[in-house]
């Protein structure tokens, strides 16, 4: 009998060394972990109240020290989002965005990862759309005898860019004035599949919009130009001409002509259409979204059509 209770008081006490054998070891690799979690949910936890007190600096200053010391911690990506959004605030779209493309090149897991690119599209608009100079971007002095025409000619740009670049509300501008030249070759893609329309600047992606293609396959496929560009032009029905005013016109805002005849990217008279195979052939468009896209392209610009 003694022998078998000094079996189990051996039994018991070699179960709990193991376990405390395991649990320490946890505590040992894991510790630090914890800790640094912690450090850093007290450093955001100041740097909130820092926002509160609307001291600004001091909370950026912690939230970047979460993301540089603590990178692997919960609270380093979150801290990134909170300081791009400090800068969206302050209306510097270029410092949000380099924040956000970090956030996605250190942390691929994030887990809104989806809506950091649609935010790094618009803020690549808004930067495009104001006069900050940034990269593919320069300064110009109006010269005697420019005008927005010969200027958007000798850059391969548009009219109504520069106007939008620079918030210019007319065209008359004068010699010795600056401006704002956006030096990127852009390009459409577009994918039947999905449905997408993507605008590229030198081959990175700037935005992308929904579009309806052609219903039976009908959308043509390969490289083609955008030949002319016009506002509410006269729509050639088969069988009649129907103008812009009319209840029948189906193509919204704006017409952006490809080098293949009668098929263009241009706008809607049905939005609820958008996103879906239901055209004659032609690329819809919302029309916020094709007057926008106007705005930046000019003839000449490469469009890739594929299934």
């Amino acid at each position: 009998m003694k022998k078998i209770i000094w079996v189990g008081i051996v039994i018991t006490v070699f179960i709990i060394t193991g376990v405390s054998f395991i649990v320490m070891k946890r505590v040992d690799s894991g510790g630090e972990c914890f800790i640094s979690q912690d450090k850093a949910a007290l450093i955001y936890q100041r740097a909130e109240e820092f926002i509160e007190n609307e001291e600004y600096i001091e909370a950026e200053n912690a939230l970047f020290t979460i993301a540089t010391e603590y990178p692997d911690s919960f609270y380093a990506g979150k801290s990134l989002r909170k300081v791009a959004e400090f800068y969206i605030e302050n209306n510097d779209y270029k410092s949000a965005r380099d924040i956000y493309k970090r956030l996605l090149l250190d942390f691929p897991g994030f887990q809104a990862a989806a809506e950091i690119r649609s935010d790094i599209e618009k803020l690549n608009m808004r930067i495009m759309f104001s006069p900050t100079i940034a990269e593919n971007s320069v300064e110009y002095e109006i010269q005697s005898g420019d005008t927005l025409y010969s200027i958007s000619k000798k850059f391969n740009t548009t009219v109504e860019l520069l106007k939008k670049a620079n918030e210019l509300q007319g065209n008359l501008i004068r010699p010795g004035q600056h401006i704002k030249i956006i030096l990127l070759e852009f390009s459409i893609f577009v994918d039947k599949s999905s449905n997408t329309l993507t605008l590229n600047g030198d081959e990175d992606i700037i935005k992308t919009y929904s579009v309806s293609t052609g219903k039976d396959n009908s959308t043509p496929v390969g490289t083609f130009e955008i030949e002319e560009k016009m506002v509410k032009p006269l729509w050639y029905k088969v069988g009649s001409v129907v103008s812009a005013d009319s209840e029948e016109y189906e193509l919204g805002t704006r017409w952006m002509g490809l080098s293949v005849e009668g098929y263009g990217i241009h706008g809607t008279s049905d939005e609820n259409s958008i996103g879906k195979q239901v055209t004659q052939g032609c690329v819809r468009m919302y029309n916020d979204d094709i007057i926008e896209l106007y705005t930046v392209i000019p003839s000449g610009t490469k469009v890739v059509i594929v299934d």
